[in-house]
């Protein structure tokens, strides 16, 4: 594998030079020209990768959005929370039509009449979330105009009336809402962290899908100019008579293999940074190129420590309170609405009427108002307990869900934690094997040019040292998808020992 490293390395030297020729031609030529046009190649690390995609990704925005909208949502209820100050009325309200009178000989006419009414009020309102109460205070002031022989205009004005309704024995929509708006905040904000580390974990995948991609086309190169070379040897042999027939036939098939797959690797590597630029939100015409992360880091992370931060920090532990608490919620309206309940309404406040409008506010009279209004249930072929029971057995269902599931969380974090130390050796492995098989290669092909061992063997070498370096970038990619996942599970970084946070 060292010579294949060497090749690359010796062919981005070349055309880093005709690079850098062509360059400085063209500063001298066209240099305003140049510094519009002229586009570099940016090499990606993993961590610039992923900094990129939480900062101009699409996913990161639609992530960014949906917590800016429950933000608002909880504006939106701590605003049901205060006074609210309103204004109502109409003008003009005009009327032109018969309509019937009661004489004072108990028969009814008919009269023509013709008038106009307008009115504009405010009014404020204060919900009681305790008690699921209504304090409010308004005043209005009313004009009714009658138009006959004489035109007549009275004025009528509620200087101010204070007004309570109160619901006795029914379910309270606001104190509930006060226990689970903050909680369903909470929740968004935890599942926004872990949207970014989720684009983390997907950005890693894509990350080594891509370097993967590259690491075979440059084999798939490799192993074009390897074949290309040994055929052209065997020719040599063949036409002394040193190998027979079958053996040449076998060389040059193995060279269109390799030329079929190298049309192959292109493809994939092609449509693989399509995939990456697309998912780090930059333009499809930015040349890009990934490398094999040069360090892994190696640090301890105690089972039980991830476990206790996975509890504290997780959605889905404040989503199994949010399922317990709208399972109470479900409880608490079914026996609610199946129960008595009753409402009482009381107002005071002053009026006065007058044809004169600056009358209208002179000693006012008192009014007061008081209303109970109640509803029993009777009889309804057992709804009402139905609704109850259902509830009930709801909220068992849920809390018996809610252990299995949290019992499969824990057991996946825990597993996690196993996979995560084991996969550390496994890269150390690999990347020991994958040297070996370099090695093994680059003998085999010397021993073959001196004839010592036939063409089969040689090809065998080729394949495990191709095998060799695949299985070693995939025990990179294991490892540090796995290191994401737990980021992801716990929103804790074990190697900064610091809690995860992402701002918008």
């Amino acid at each position: 594998m060292a010579s294949l490293r060497h090749n690359i390395y010796m062919i981005k030297n070349k055309l880093a030079v005709v690079v850098l020729l062509i360059t400085l031609f063209s500063i001298t030529i066209h240099k305003e020209a140049v510094c519009q046009n002229f586009d570099d190649t940016y090499p990606l690390t993993l961590q610039e990768s992923i900094d990129l995609a939480i900062d101009l990704s699409p996913l990161s925005q639609s992530a960014r959005y949906a917590l800016i909208a429950n933000q608002w949502r909880y504006r939106s209820f701590r605003a049901d929370l205060l006074p609210g100050l309103s204004a109502s009325g109409n003008a003009p309200n005009y009327r032109r039509s018969f309509r019937d009178n009661l004489n004072p000989d108990g028969t009814t006419s008919l009269i023509y009449t013709q008038q106009s009414n307008a009115s504009f009020g405010l009014s404020i309102e204060q919900p009681v979330m305790p008690t699921g109460g209504n304090l409010s205070i308004s005043t209005g002031i009313t004009r009714l105009g009658v138009f006959a022989n004489e035109n007549t205009y009275l004025w009528s004005s509620t200087p101010v009336v204070i007004g309570y309704s109160q619901p006795l024995f029914q379910f309270n929509e606001l104190k509930w809402r006060n226990r689970i708006e903050p909680l369903q905040l909470q929740i968004a904000q935890k599942e926004y962290t872990e949207a970014m580390e989720s684009l983390s974990l997907t950005v890693t995948q894509r990350y080594f899908d891509l370097l993967l991609s590259r690491i075979n086309l440059d084999i798939a190169e490799f192993n074009v100019a390897a074949n290309d070379s040994i055929y052209n040897i065997s020719q040599g042999r063949y036409n002394v008579g040193n190998i027979a027939e079958n053996d040449l036939l076998q060389t040059e098939l193995q060279l269109r293999n390799a030329e079929s797959s190298l049309t192959q690797a292109q493809l994939n590597y092609d449509q693989q940074i399509d995939n990456f630029r697309l998912l780090l939100g930059l333009s499809p015409d930015i040349p890009i190129e990934v490398d094999i992360p040069e360090d892994v880091p190696e640090f301890h992370v105690d089972q039980e420590r991830a476990l206790q931060m996975a509890r504290l920090y997780n959605s889905m532990y404040l989503n199994f309170e949010m399922q317990t608490l709208e399972a109470e919620r479900t409880l608490d309206m079914a026996m609610k609405q199946s129960s008595f309940s009753a409402t009482i309404q009381a107002n005071y406040g002053l009026n006065q009427t007058s044809e004169n409008f600056l009358n209208t506010y002179q000693e006012p009279l008192s009014q007061q108002f008081v209303a109970l209004n109640f509803q029993i249930p009777i009889f309804n072929w057992g709804k009402q307990r139905a609704e109850v029971n259902f509830a009930r057995n709801t909220q068992r269902q849920v809390a018996d869900d809610i252990a299995f599931e949290q019992a499969q969380f824990d057991l996946q974090v825990q597993n996690m934690v196993a996979e995560f130390h084991q996969l550390r050796d496994q890269v150390l492995l690999a990347e020991l094997s994958e040297r070996i098989a370099d090695r093994r290669y680059e003998v085999a092909r010397n021993r073959y040019q001196i004839g010592q061992i036939d063409i089969t063997n040689l090809f065998i070498a080729q394949t495990e040292r191709d095998a060799a370096l695949r299985s070693y970038i995939q025990a990179i990619r294991n490892y540090w998808i796995s290191f994401y996942n737990l980021r992801r599970m716990t929103l804790f970084d074990f190697e900064q020992d610091v809690v995860i946070t992402h701002d918008l």
